[in-house]
């Protein structure tokens, strides 16, 4: 998210859109829909559980089997977080020129993270939590984005721990970067500056490994794992590693690493190596095949290595200078798949709370609404499927339209018009 990132736009208003990249929006939706797919088939059944006290098996094997892979998606929206964010950051230090504002990136990564959710929260805590609040604190708390440490869940916000854990990411990588950057910029030429620049990556793939044996020891559950923002630092370090690739690339052409080249020259390879590491993923190895989650060290250290890989698989092709095929953009390029990517964000945020409107509608504004898990099972896959997608690409095209991206343009606005007064005095953006 994250399902989050607008970085490989600049401008507002028409130059916002006119700069998009198609197949990275397309990537987006394509994940979004992967998560949801997960999620319905979590809720209803079609992938087995042992959060209701015995271990019940998946309602369809095959359909378990493929949904079970599906939540792989997730480490893409942090791979792209991590390189959008960071990708400014290496530019600088590589090329040697300034360095980008501080002020302008928190400001731009706040309008684009905190309206949607903020919403979000406002209508699920209305709508389904009202008989909860027993203090201050959990009204609060989501508002600070804190709620992910404790978990006590609201109904409808099942899929929020991201907005925090992407908060926290954006503001380690500015630190990250400034933590290496004279040391880095020492280095006697763009190649040299964009290798020294990936020192943090191996400390954060490790910090993540070190965070799942840490959880497993302490038998924390994977909730902690994964919620917590530790858990997915590897998918943000290989973010980093592609940001600064770019920026090499770009900066200097004849420099272009050879991961790099092999994706200009072959996007159709990477893309089926994607597919083969979701279809492994659909396996399980050292896992149960069609459960909704991986409960054992082996199966997760497993899933790490290629929720990795996948990440880099997928990206490289689309963000690496001259790939292309027809396959990459037929796939992601196309006007729905573009569409549902500009979108995404609202998707993922509101599918778990339309689930819960469908499934209990005699709760809203007031009732006593049920954890998801008391929902289990209570409507068929394809039922829950179609309700679940509609509902939530109509509420996320509402929030898009009339609140996220108005915003986004108005922030634009305002940031281009500081730059311009502080250029008229001589001064320069901050």
């Amino acid at each position: 998210m994250s399902v989050t990132e607008s970085d490989r736009r600049v401008g507002a208003g028409s130059d916002r859109d006119h700069k998009r990249i198609p197949v990275v929006d397309g990537v987006r939706g394509l994940c979004a829909l992967a998560l949801l797919i997960t999620h319905v088939a979590m809720v209803s059944g079609l992938l087995g559980t042992r959060e209701t006290g015995a271990e019940v098996g998946p309602s369809h094997y095959l359909g378990g089997f493929f949904a079970g892979g599906l939540q792989i998606a997730a480490g893409v929206f942090f791979t792209l977080s991590g390189l959008y964010v960071y990708r400014p950051f290496a530019k600088s230090v590589i090329t040697g020129g300034p360095k980008p504002s501080g002020r302008h990136n928190f400001a731009r990564r706040a309008l684009r993270l905190l309206p949607a959710y903020y919403l979000m929260y406002v209508v699920v805590l209305l709508a389904l939590n009202l008989e909860s609040i027993d203090s201050v604190w959990y009204v609060v708390r989501p508002l600070l984005l804190l709620h992910i440490y404790d978990f006590v869940w609201m109904d409808g916000m099942e899929v929020s721990w991201t907005v925090p854990a992407m908060a926290q990411f954006y503001l380690l990588l500015p630190l990250l970067a400034w933590a290496t950057r004279r040391w880095a910029g020492r280095g006697a030429t763009m190649r040299q500056r964009a290798y020294r620049l990936m020192l943090p990556v191996p400390f954060l793939i490790a910090s993540g490994f070190a965070w799942l044996f840490f959880v497993k020891a302490n038998d924390l559950g994977t909730r902690a794992l994964f919620w917590w923002p530790m858990g997915l630092l590897p998918e943000i370090g290989i973010g980093m590693a592609l940001g600064i690739l770019l920026a090499l690339t770009q900066a200097s052409p004849s420099d272009t690493p050879k991961l790099f080249r092999a994706a200009a020259a072959r996007p159709n390879l990477f893309l089926l190596s994607a597919l083969v590491i979701v279809l492994v993923n659909c396996a399980r190895p050292f896992a149960k095949i069609g459960m909704d989650d991986i409960y054992t060290v082996s199966g997760l250290v497993f899933f790490y290595v290629i929720l990795g890989l996948f990440s880099i698989a997928i990206v490289t092709p689309l963000v690496a200078p001259g790939a292309s095929s027809r396959v990459r953009d037929g796939l992601l390029g196309n006007a729905p798949m573009v569409y549902l990517g500009r979108i995404s964000y609202g998707v993922y945020l509101w599918h778990f709370a339309v689930m819960h409107f469908y499934l209990q509608p005699d709760t809203l504004f007031g009732g006593d609404s049920q954890m998801i898990l008391g929902l289990y099972r209570e409507a068929g896959f394809w039922e829950l499927q179609l309700v679940t997608l509609t509902g939530a690409v109509l509420l996320a095209t509402i929030s898009y339209y009339l609140m996220e991206r108005p915003l986004m343009n108005w922030g634009e606005r305002r940031l281009r018009r500081r730059d311009e007064a502080r250029a008229a005095v001589g001064g320069r953006p901050r």
